[in-house]
């Protein structure tokens, strides 16, 4: 009998600030374990989105050229479609608005707490693979 291996979560990473990409990306990759990839701009991770679609995409709004709700909106045509995260700095009720409009599914100010971006992503993946057998929350952290 053989066992459909477990694939690991697919995250992409699209932030024009290559820091903050950085550091998101490699939390989400070492202390969380996800597949994670990272797109510098807002063109580029729609064509990596189209070309490998991802379980989650992590997304500023705030970018030059394709702005993150720009992303989100040609990213919601994905099947499957990601989960979709905004991590920005622009808060507040109208910005957040227009966020849930384009797509995103939750709305992170920045600095997001990289815990909190972990959790989003972990109980997504509960729901997408209820078969799965997922870690326990306190061996994530």
């Amino acid at each position: 009998m053989v066992e459909n291996p477990v694939r690991p979560v697919s995250v992409l990473v699209v932030e024009d600030s290559m820091d903050v990409a950085d550091s998101i990306a490699r939390f989400l990759r070492v202390g969380a374990g996800y597949n994670v990839r990272v797109a510098y701009n807002g063109e580029a991770g729609v064509k990596m989105a189209f070309a490998d679609p991802p379980d989650v995409v992590v997304c500023d709004i705030a970018m030059p050229r394709l702005n993150g709700l720009r992303v989100a909106e040609e990213l919601s045509n994905l099947n499957p479609r990601p989960l979709l995260i905004a991590v920005t700095a622009y808060g507040g009720v109208y910005p957040e608005d227009l966020a849930r409009t384009a797509g995103f599914d939750h709305y992170l100010v920045k600095p997001a707490d990289p815990f909190a971006i972990d959790d989003l992503i972990a109980n997504h993946i509960k729901r997408i693979r209820p078969e799965e057998d997922h870690p326990a929350d306190e061996s994530r952290h």
